[in-house]
Order: C-alpha cells, then structure tokens, then sequence
C-alpha cells in the first residue's frame, strides 16, 4: 500500500489518536504499567491532538502518512503513523531538535513509513534552523532503538521518566547534521 506523507490537519486528530493509542498498547505491553495503557482512550487523546495541532504560539511539526485512498479497502484514507517535531529539551545537549513522537500502526510496519516521517521532521528541523536533533526512546523500546541505529542515531544520554508511577529509563539518540536524514525514502 503506498502512503502519503503530508502535515497534519486538525481534521487528523481523531486518525491521530487511533494510531497513537494503539501504538502505546502494542509498543509498551510489558514494559508501561497494564493500568496506565488500559486507562488510554481515543476520546482523551483526540482532545490532545486537536489542542496540540490548534497550537500554543511555540514550535511543533506535525507529520502524518495517510495510506492511499484507493484500494486496501478498511485502511484506505486512514492515518497510518505520524511524527512530531520541536525545539529539543537537549539538557545541555548540542541538539537543537527533537522528534517528540513517531508511531506508526502495525498494519503498516516495515514499509518504510518511520524513515519517511523522520526525514519530513528533519528536513522541516532544518528549515526552521535546527541541524541538529536527537530523539528519546524507553530502554527496553528495542525495536525504536534498533530503528534509531538503523538510521544512523547514536546514543547520547539517558534519563529516567514517570509513567503511570513507574521510573522507567529511558535513551537519547542524536543526529549531528538532520541533513544525512533528510533523503531517507521508504525502500
């Protein structure tokens, strides 16, 4: 199936929410307390996704891969990942942007939807004057970390979160120059 990779609309917020709350269940299964991603819901997540993409004045990008409307039938038109981008939380770090989230439904895992997203935030990083970028992922997130190798990401911090009430770890992955992510294309 191919993909449209474009900027998120407020119309998305709804697609927005399915993938990304289905993505934490599949993802964090194991790994985030079973509560906290029982207690997920479309609806919670579809307000924060239409008060995120209405805006608050700073910077944020917002990528969606819509998959073709023609063919494939139930998954036609619908949403099949996004990713986000924004002026990094780099705790000293020489990164200037941070892809906040990236998720992509499992229907349309390895199709080379992730490398897609990550070069539209990255060439829009570069666009707004940030060369630079890293990326956070949970430390047992081993298949976000094998991607973020793949991609050419090195490892340059760690930190711990709170998720649900567990002190999860977590990693960073950098980018010196977003330019050598900026001509990834699906294979």
């Amino acid at each position: 199936m191919s993909v449209t990779i474009r900027e998120a609309r407020l119309s998305d917020a709804a697609g927005l929410a399915r993938v990304h709350v289905d993505s934490w269940r599949a993802t964090y299964a194991g790994i985030v307390p079973a509560e906290f991603l029982a207690g997920l819901s479309y609806e919670k997540s579809e307000s924060r996704w239409q008060a995120a993409l209405a805006g608050d004045g700073t910077f944020h990008c917002f990528y969606v891969a819509e998959a073709s409307a023609e063919g494939q039938g139930a998954l036609a038109g619908q949403i099949a990942g996004f990713a986000t981008g924004r002026c990094a939380d780099a705790e000293g770090l020489p990164y200037q942007g941070e892809v906040g989230a990236i998720y992509i439904a499992e229907a349309h895992h390895r199709q080379g939807i992730g490398r897609r997203l990550v070069a539209a935030v990255a060439a829009r990083l570069l666009q707004e004057g940030m060369p630079a970028m890293m990326i956070w992922a949970l430390t047992e997130n081993k298949g976000a970390r094998a991607f973020y190798e793949a991609l050419g990401g090195v490892l340059v911090a760690e930190r711990t979160v709170t998720i649900g009430g567990a002190e999860l770890p977590e990693v960073a992955y950098g980018w010196a120059d977003v330019r050598t992510l900026c001509g990834s294309k699906a294979s």
